[in-house]
């Protein structure tokens, strides 16, 4: 697997401008390393003391920054998102936990008292499928503990904006996607002046401009338009359901906030769409219950449903949060900076989108062959070790390669998957495990190979 990894972390990497031409080499054998064992740790990654070594420097070289990491990987997700008609972007912010590591420098507050570590925020492009196709703006940051952190921070939505722009043709249509946090004047005013689309959850009620003096009673009088069926997606508390929910929709004119200060003046006209559950199950907690601000067309069912749909996307950013902290075991990382660890958790992130991307790649395109991910050596390895029953009898077994989305069941079988019809699709925390197994199948081929103990293919 290690030419495969180097070949594809040459492919995300090889744009890295450090200042110096000796630094992207260095970069593409890490993520090649990190990518061959996710959720491994540096040393055990890296494999030998002198890589070891090599991979701690490059961490700590003045010239290395999580921003000229990240930017390699986003010129190669420019790359795919070409031929696209339309982008979606999630963005949002996950805190990284480094509470336990006592001796780090740099770190800050976050979430409850006591605790310390970095923020992580993160712009994640798909496609309207929600195919993640890469990140193309990451940014971290330690807390002061002022009051002005809350301020400064609220800046990275419309950084966001602005730097997914960038990488997206002008002959494509971009749409920004986010949560309650990214819910104030200043990010709506910012994303008329860009000219960008946007969905964003409401946090709260608001004050408005025109017929009504409110978004609740603005809502109150909008308009039924129809209902939509969506799949809701299994939790630890609930299986996998079906939600019917009604669309309503209206436009509201938001004026610009006390707490804005930047230079617009007059209102932004935003169409809101609400999604309610109708007659959620009893067991349902929290039915769906969301109020969507758009600058898409919202006219009737059809628009009102796209808007849900997209909204509901959002999703992948959190799993890919979910992967980098726990299939990639970020919060465990042993570095003795803060900036060490923003490069170290940046060059994860593109561990982790690759992990997430094979996930949904699969699943919208399972007949694709997986020669489209996987070399030769790994397919092979998968039919050998989950066929080797069948070989030790004697019995043929095909010497095809699979389908993509039979391979990536086989990886997750690897890691704990009983792929039985209730099971559904894999998820990525099964994927990283067998991920990790495979590796460790074509690692002994690879030796055999070079030593002569078996032949070649």
């Amino acid at each position: 697997m290690e030419q495969a990894d180097m070949l594809w972390a040459a492919q995300e990497c090889g744009a890295a401008e450090f200042g110096d031409e000796r630094l992207t080499p260095r970069l593409i054998r890490v993520v090649a390393a990190l990518a061959a064992h996710p959720g491994e740790s540096i040393p055990v990654a890296m494999g030998d003391w002198h890589q070891v070594k090599a991979g701690y420097r490059f961490l700590n070289n003045p010239k290395v920054t999580p921003n000229a990491i990240i930017a390699a990987h986003a010129k190669a997700t420019a790359e795919r998102l070409k031929g696209q008609n339309i982008i979606l972007v999630a963005q949002d912010t996950t805190g990284i936990s480094l509470n336990t590591h006592e001796a780090t420098q740099g770190l800050g507050p976050i979430g409850p008292k006591d605790s310390r570590g970095l923020f992580v925020h993160s712009c994640l492009a798909g496609r309207i499928d929600g195919t993640p196709l890469g990140l193309v703006h990451q940014k971290s940051w330690a807390r002061t503990g002022t009051k002005a952190d809350d301020t400064k921070e609220s800046e990275r939505w419309i950084e966001g904006m602005r730097a997914s722009k960038a990488r997206v043709a002008r002959d494509t249509r971009l749409v920004m996607v986010g949560d309650r946090e990214n819910d104030f004047f200043g990010y709506f005013a910012a994303v008329a002046e860009e000219r960008v689309d946007a969905i964003v959850r409401a946090a709260h009620d608001r004050k408005l401009e025109g017929e009504y003096p409110s978004l609740a009673k603005a809502l109150a009088a909008a308009a039924a338009v129809g209902t939509l069926t969506v799949t809701v997606s299994r939790t630890p508390e609930h299986p996998e359901r079906e939600a019917t929910l009604a669309l309503y929709t209206t436009s509201v004119d938001l004026p610009p906030t006390t707490s804005y200060r930047g230079p617009r003046k007059d209102p932004v006209t935003l169409h809101v769409v609400g999604a309610y559950e109708v007659a959620a199950p009893p067991e349902v907690k929290e039915p769906i219950h969301w109020i969507l601000f758009t600058t898409l067309p919202v006219a009737d069912v059809e628009q009102a449903a796209i808007v849900v749909r997209w909204y509901a996307l959002r999703w992948r950013i959190e799993r890919f949060h979910y992967v980098l902290k726990q299939g990639c075991n970020v919060e465990s990382l042993q570095l003795q900076t803060a900036r060490r660890l923003e490069n170290a958790i940046a060059t994860y992130s593109i561990v982790a989108w690759r992990i997430l991307w094979l996930t949904y790649e699969a699943r919208e395109n399972p007949d694709a062959p997986c020669t489209t991910v996987l070399t030769d050596l790994e397919w092979k390895a998968l039919l050998l070790i989950l066929n080797k029953k069948k070989i030790l009898r004697g019995v043929h077994v095909p010497h095809n390669p699979p389908s993509l989305s039979t391979a990536v069941i086989y990886i997750a079988r690897l890691g704990g998957f009983l792929a039985r019809k209730s099971d559904g699709e894999p998820g990525v925390k099964a994927l990283w495990r067998g991920w990790r197994r495979l590796e460790d199948m074509v690692s002994m081929l690879e030796a055999a190979e070079v030593s002569g103990f078996v032949g070649k293919g």
